[in-house]
Order: C-alpha cells, then sequence, then structure tokens
C-alpha cells in the first residue's frame, strides 16, 4: 500500500496548538502503513524561510492536519505565504496545501464541519459525504483560476474568466439565498486580479466583478464592505480604468464608471440601514487617505451623487467630504476638479441629516467649493442649493448660540446675521499685525449672506409676494454699511477691521456678480449695489489715503494695494453695468491718483541709497497706474482720457522716466524681521517681479488707451 507525504509548511506559533490536533482515525491509519519502506525523510527548511522568520518552524501535516493549516492559510490570505500574498512561493505553498486538502477530503469523503465561523457565513473549509462531487468541482475551479491568474497575459486569463460565474452558482444557495462557501475565497481571486501587474487583467476584474454583482443577487458578508473599501477601490484609483470605449462619444462616462455607479447604488439598497452610515463614512474617508488623480475621483463622486437620497451622513461625514475637497483635490485639474466639485455638493445634499449638523458646518463646506469652477451664482446648482437650505431651514441642529437672540428670524437668517456680526468684530487695539486676514472667512460670509437672500426671494416667489423691502439682506448688510461709511472720515478705525470689511465687501460684489443672467434682473444685485452705492465715497477716499500717503510701507502691504485696486476695478465695473449716477467720485478719484502716482515714479531718492518705505512707495504707484490704464481701456463711457492728470499720464509714460529700475534697498529695517518675509531676498524678488509685470502691462495698454501715435517711442 502506498502512502500519503507528509506536507511541509510554515506554521506560527500561535497556530502551532490548533495544529497539534490530529485525528486519532489518522494517526493509526498512518501508523499501521509501515510496510512501504517506513516514514518519508524530512525536507529540509530553507534559509530564507529562517531568515525571514526566526520563530517559524516547519511540521510534518498529515490530511486532517491540512484542513486546518487551509483554513489558517485563507484567513491571512493578505499576509506573507496566504493565497493572495505579495510573494510568490507563499502563494504556490499555500495552493499546494490547498490541492492536497481537498484531495485527502475527497479521498476520506467524511463529515468535516470545520471550524465555527461569524453568524451566518460557512465554515472556512468543510467537507461532506453527500455534496463531495459539488465541493471536488468547486476547488477544481478555484485552483485552475489561482493558477492561471500567477500569469501576465490577458489572453491566458481572459479564457478561465467565465469559470468564476461557475464559482458563484456552487457558491450560493438558491433556495436559502446565503453562501455555501466563505465568500473570502471569491475576495481572494478577485484580489488577485486587482493587484496585477498587468492593467488590462486589473480591469478585467474589476469589470468582471461589477458585472456579476450587478446582474446577481449576491448575499452580504461581514467582509464585503471592508472588501469594496479596500483592494477595489485600490484598483479603482487607476487613471487608465477608465478610457472610453470605441465609438464613445467624448464627454461620455466611461464603461466602468457606470458599472460602478451602478453598483454602488445596488449595494447600498440591500445593505441595512445601520450599515450606510458606516460604510459611506469609510468610502468618503478613503477618498482622503491616499493619493488619488482627478480622473477616478470625478467618477467615486459622481457614483456617490448617484445614490438616492437618505439620511447616512452626519457631522463626521460632512467633515469627510470637505477633506476630498480641500486635500485631495487642491493640484487636480480645473475642469475635472470643477465637476467633482458639484458632484461632491450634491452628495452632500442627498445623503446629509441635516438634524445631525449645524449651520455653521454646512457653511464651512460651502466655502470650500470654488465660486469660479462650481458653485457660482445663478447657476443650477446654486438654484438646488437654495432649494435644499429653504426646504430644511429650521431643520438644522441648533446653535446655543443662535437660539437665544433674533427668535423672530428663520434660523438661517439668524445664523448669517450672527456670522457677519462677529466676522467684523475685531480685538482691542494694540500692535496689529502687518499680514492681511485670511480670505477664507470674507468668502464663506459672503457666500452664506447671498444664499440667504436667494433663500429668501425663493420663499416670496413661493408665496406669490414681491420683495421689494429686502428685509433680511438689508439687515445682514447694516455691520458692514457701518464700517465702510467712517472708513474715508475716521482715521482710528483698527486696519484689521478696515481689511476684513472690504475684503467681504469685494466678495460680495465679486459674488453677486458671477451670476449668469442679465444684472437689470438680478434683484439682489441691484439692491446690494443700491446700498453700497452711499459707502463708495467714504471707500474711495480711504482707498486713496492709502494708496498715495505712504501708509503701505512694507513688503507685506502689498496684499493691501492689491485688494484695494481690485475693489476699484470692481466699483467701476458694476457700476457701468448697473448704472451709477456719480461719475465725478470716479473722475476725481483717477485724477487724485494719478497725479499722485507719478509724482512718486519721478521723485528721485534724495539719499544715495533708497529706502525700503520709498521703493514699496513705487511699486503700489506703478500697480495705480496699471489700473488706471485698464479702466481707461475697458471702460470709453466714463471718458477718463479727457481728464488732465491722464494727459499727465500720456506723456509720462512716453519718457523715459518710466523705465528706471528699482533698486534694492540697502537695508530692512529690523523692526519687520519678526512678522513678514521682506528680510530675505526671496521677498524683496517678489516685489521687484510685481513692479516689472505692472510695468509691462502699463506699457502694453498705453497704445491701446490712447491709440497708435505714440508707439514709436518704445
Amino acid at each position: 500500500m502506498s502512502r500519503q507525504q507528509p506536507i511541509m509548511a510554515k506554521v506560527k506559533p500561535r497556530q502551532l496548538e490548533l495544529l497539534q490536533v490530529q485525528h486519532h482515525d489518522d494517526d493509526a491509519n498512518y501508523s499501521n502503513n509501515k510496510n512501504d519502506g517506513g516514514v518519508t525523510p524530512l525536507v529540509p527548511a530553507t534559509k530564507m524561510a529562517i531568515e525571514e522568520h526566526e520563530d517559524a518552524c516547519f511540521m510534518y501535516l498529515f490530511p486532517s492536519q491540512v484542513l486546518i493549516l487551509t483554513q489558517i492559510l485563507a484567513q491571512t490570505q493578505t499576509q506573507e505565504g496566504g493565497l493572495a500574498g505579495s510573494d510568490g512561493l507563499g502563494r504556490k505553498r499555500a495552493r499546494y496545501l490547498l490541492r492536497r486538502a481537498v484531495e485527502a477530503s475527497e479521498r476520506r469523503r467524511q463529515h468535516c464541519p470545520g471550524p465555527p465561523a461569524a453568524a451566518d457565513e460557512p465554515s472556512l473549509f468543510w467537507w461532506s459525504a453527500e455534496e463531495n462531487e459539488k465541493l471536488v468541482q468547486f476547488w477544481e475551479n478555484f485552483i485552475l483560476i489561482m493558477e492561471t491568474l500567477e500569469g501576465n497575459q490577458i489572453h491566458v486569463i481572459k479564457p478561465v474568466l467565465p469559470k468564476l460565474n461557475r464559482l458563484y452558482e456552487l457558491s450560493v444557495s438558491g433556495k436559502k439565498g446565503c453562501w455555501l462557501f466563505h465568500p473570502s475565497w471569491h475576495m481572494c481571486i478577485y484580489k488577485r486580479m486587482f493587484e496585477s501587474e498587468n492593467k488590462t487583467i486589473t480591469k478585467e476584474g474589476v469589470i468582471h466583478f461589477l458585472d456579476l454583482h450587478e446582474a446577481k443577487c449576491i448575499p452580504d458578508s461581514p467582509g464585503f464592505s471592508e472588501f469594496i473599501i479596500g483592494p477595489l477601490m485600490d484598483a479603482l484609483s487607476e487613471s487608465s480604468l477608465y478610457s472610453r470605449s470605441p465609438g464613445q462619444l467624448i464627454g461620455a462616462c466611461p464603461p466602468i464608471g457606470i458599472k460602478f455607479q451602478k453598483f454602488l447604488v445596488v449595494y447600498l439598497t440591500l445593505l441595512p440601514e445601520e450599515e450606510k452610515s458606516s460604510f459611506l463614512l469609510k468610502f468618503i474617508q478613503k477618498m482622503t487617505s491616499r493619493h488619488w488623480c482627478a480622473v477616478p475621483i470625478l467618477f467615486l463622486s459622481m457614483a456617490l451623487a448617484c445614490i438616492p437620497a437618505c439620511k447616512a451622513l452626519g457631522t463626521e461625514g460632512l467633515h469627510a467630504l470637505r477633506d476630498v475637497l480641500q486635500c485631495t483635490m487642491i493640484t487636480h485639474q480645473i475642469l475635472l476638479r470643477g465637476a467633482a466639485q458639484c458632484y461632491l455638493l450634491q452628495t452632500a445634499m442627498n445623503l446629509v441629516d441635516v438634524e445631525k449638523v449645524s449651520l455653521p458646518e454646512v457653511s464651512s463646506y460651502l466655502a470650500s467649493l470654488r465660486p469660479e469652477e462650481s458653485l457660482r451664482r445663478g447657476t443650477i446648482l446654486w438654484v438646488e442649493l437654495c432649494s435644499w437650505l429653504c426646504t430644511n431651514d429650521g431643520h438644522f441642529r441648533k446653535s446655543i448660540k443662535c437660539d437665544l437672540e433674533h427668535q423672530e428670524r428663520s434660523s438661517l437668517s439668524t445664523y448669517v446675521l450672527t456670522l457677519v456680526e462677529d466676522y467684523l468684530k475685531t480685538p482691542p487695539s494694540g500692535r496689529e499685525s502687518c499680514f492681511m486676514p485670511d480670505w477664507f472667512e470674507a468668502k464663506l460670509v459672503a457666500t452664506m449672506i447671498l444664499l440667504a437672500a436667494d433663500v429668501e426671494e425663493m420663499k416670496n416667489k413661493h408665496s406669490e409676494k414681491i420683495n421689494t423691502k429686502w428685509i433680511e439682506l438689508k439687515a445682514f448688510l447694516y455691520p458692514l454699511l457701518d464700517v465702510l461709511l467712517k472708513l474715508g472720515t475716521n482715521v482710528y478705525i483698527p486696519t484689521l477691521k478696515a481689511d476684513k470689511s472690504l475684503q467681504l465687501l469685494l466678495k460680495l460684489l465679486q459674488t453677486c456678480s458671477l451670476k449668469c443672467s442679465n444684472p437689470q434682473d438680478d434683484g439682489v444685485l441691484t439692491f446690494l449695489w443700491k446700498c453700497v452705492e452711499t459707502s463708495v465715497d467714504s471707500v474711495l477716499d480711504f482707498v486713496l489715503r492709502r494708496l498715495t500717503t505712504g501708509d503701505l510701507n512694507s513688503v507685506s502691504d502689498l496684499d493691501r494695494c492689491n485688494l484695494y485696486l481690485a475693489l476699484v476695478s470692481e466699483l467701476v465695473n458694476l457700476s457701468s453695468n448697473i448704472g451709477w449716477k456719480k461719475g465725478p467720485s470716479i473722475w476725481n478719484f483717477t485724477s487724485s491718483l494719478t497725479n499722485a502716482s507719478i509724482h512718486s515714479l519721478q521723485e528721485a531718492s534724495s539719499e544715495q541709497e533708497p529706502k525700503l518705505e520709498e521703493q514699496i512707495q513705487k511699486v503700489v504707484s506703478m500697480a495705480s497706474l496699471t489700473v488706471v490704464c485698464e479702466i481707461i481701456d475697458q471702460k470709453p463711457e466714463l471718458q477718463l482720457e479727457s481728464l488732465q492728470p491722464v494727459e499727465t499720464l500720456k506723456r509720462f509714460i512716453s519718457s523715459a522716466q518710466l523705465n528706471q529700475v528699482l533698486k534694492k534697498p540697502s537695508s530692512i529695517e529690523e523692526k519687520s524681521s519678526l512678522f513678514e518675509e521682506s528680510t530675505s531676498c526671496q521677498g524683496w524678488g517678489k516685489t521687484v517681479a510685481c513692479y516689472i509685470h505692472d510695468h509691462s502691462e502699463t506699457k502694453k495698454n498705453f497704445p491701446v488707451c490712447f491709440g497708435s501715435s505714440n508707439c514709436s517711442s518704445f
């Protein structure tokens, strides 16, 4: 009688106890079979194995022990030596052990229930005499597929893929609708395909997985969610999977994108309600936990937006969506990033439970969306957001501060009013920072003011009222207008407060004017301009004083210069679109700014080496002249070219004085060294770059503004 060969296997110490349990029947059988020459010689452990695991040991295992070892290998499939491990030798060992276990079980045809598994799941490995033929067929197909996947040639692997369907048919009980074989064996096959070096094999594996779960009702498994968030999402991070199929139009969703959308919707529909929140949170967090290219993020976001509305995400989920916007997508291509932002906003509106999130959390998320890329006022998405806020107004998680005051207003209006008041509050005057405030807060406040105003207009339309008083918008703007009206006359207003008020005004005008419709038909924009118009003279006086009197004297002040000039351009642009009866204000401002800027650029330093303040003022003056030329060019209806200072500007630009080099100051005062970058050569280099840019823009705009008669001088 031939004797079965013992099997060498590498086992960790914690698993020795289990492997030492042997069936007495097997021991008796093998002890009686010694007439064939005795025990087979031991197979020595390899040097590599000993070096890799000092605590490893090699044992001689008979078939009963092979069954147990196979279970261990399956449980540790992601580790070295498992069926789906990264080590080829380990995978080969695991397949060999599995084959011997199947052969031994088939020969003995004994009932082997296997160790207990999780609820509603079969044992990891089991055997039954009644199901012997079915079991053999399943394991033969499984081993064949795993062996075929060791190759990287798609033409060899593709003919074997239909056997995966047969594996599924053998694995699921049609009567009970549950797994007969542990689902981790299937996950093992797909994991090997997903991690293949050949991306064509990866794509075929993903398509087969999604098609199978779309066509057939797959029983749920505790490990299935982890598999989707783990190996499947890792595979979906490959941009090459999303190529269009032959004949597909440009801009159409690729096949994998469509298949994943359907898969995710079906899977979440079948998932119990108590598990949806956890799965979606992990799914979104996965989108922030690794490097993602723009294309995969776009189609994952599209799939999330297709999920039917449900209350699945709370505060943590909203924060995870914000992290995707602020971290994962920060370096993505603009158009793809903008599209993904739209889908993520729709995801938030569909899946967030408004009773679990507060308006401050919602506004922080909305401020992470870029108006120029996605959340543009007047678009369909903006209208959908206003409708969502209008519908859920009063259902958001309450804020203690908002509940104590303004109880007669809606929760959204109360929050926005409090937001504006808190934004304009500044600490007691002391030593002020030389840096500009961050723009994020101004963007947030401006966005929420306009959203609340559009929601107010939407409510009035639903109630068939004509909104002529704009009570809520007037209340939002009052704290801002109060500061703006004081800028021109009160020189003691803290710089921080002035900066924040002008930042908010600029963001309001920019965001409001982004609406695609005719400005004359925009009630919010028209009312906003009527309110702001009363403070324009004060704002222009303040800006003129800051730009011409040497108040801006450090490198960090150039950010303020950019703020002031951007605000002037926006005021002029908006006034020409809506209509402004105060043309003389612009004329006086332009005349004074032009004269002062020319004087600053013509003035020669009395010292051999110029001071920092003098050179910064020259940079500010050059930037101011650039804006003046742009206004003259873009707004001919203002007739600024007829002003006497503009004639002086023509002569100055035509002269050689404009071409003077900006010299580096001899030394930079140490009082600024603790606060700004201007102490370094890099900081001064940036300053010179701004000066050269504005210098070239002024020369470029000169022929356009005043004709080409003087172009020859350049």
